[in-house]
């Protein structure tokens, strides 16, 4: 009787764990150098499960990582999806030491527009913040299932 009830704990274990790890969403990066210019963009499109309402923290891959250490991030742009978050969602972009590097700037997204945020280091104070690594995209405050949204990171070389 014992192990035909351990048998039947570890089937339902083994079908429920896909639905575990699909409850976060999705979240794709690409990055791309625009041409004639010293700016490059990382995008990040993400979407919650189609029956959950958390988006997953991404890290940049290693091939990104690579490509935007020692750039600055000068501005980002956020889209909300066709399905919006929730309204004032927050986004935060942190470093490996767990710093937002935008200094809030990203928090309560609006869900009808598209919005632009540069970089504060202080309250009223913004610059372009430098990058030494592993970026990581956090949006949190949603309870909206199926949201999508779009995330642009622009950075730049300093000279």
């Amino acid at each position: 009787m014992k192990t035909k009830t351990s048998l039947i704990a570890l089937l339902l274990i083994l079908v429920a764990l896909p639905f575990i790890a699909w409850a976060a969403g999705t979240c794709t990066q690409t990055y791309q150098i625009l041409p004639t210019s010293n700016v490059s963009v990382l995008s990040f499109s993400c979407q919650t499960e189609a029956t959950g309402t958390e988006f997953p923290a991404t890290a940049t891959s290693t091939d990104i990582t690579e490509a935007i250490k020692g750039l600055y991030i000068t501005e980002v742009r956020t889209n909300p999806g066709t399905t919006a978050p929730t309204d004032n969602y927050d986004i935060t972009i942190t470093d490996s030491d767990g710093i937002d590097l935008m200094g809030g700037t990203l928090a309560d997204r609006d869900t009808s527009t598209s919005e632009a945020a540069a970089p504060a280091i202080a309250s009223g104070v913004y610059l372009s913040r430098p990058v030494d690594g592993t970026l990581t995209l956090n949006v949190t405050g949603n309870t909206t299932t199926a949201a999508s949204t779009a995330v642009k990171v622009f950075f730049s070389r300093q000279k």
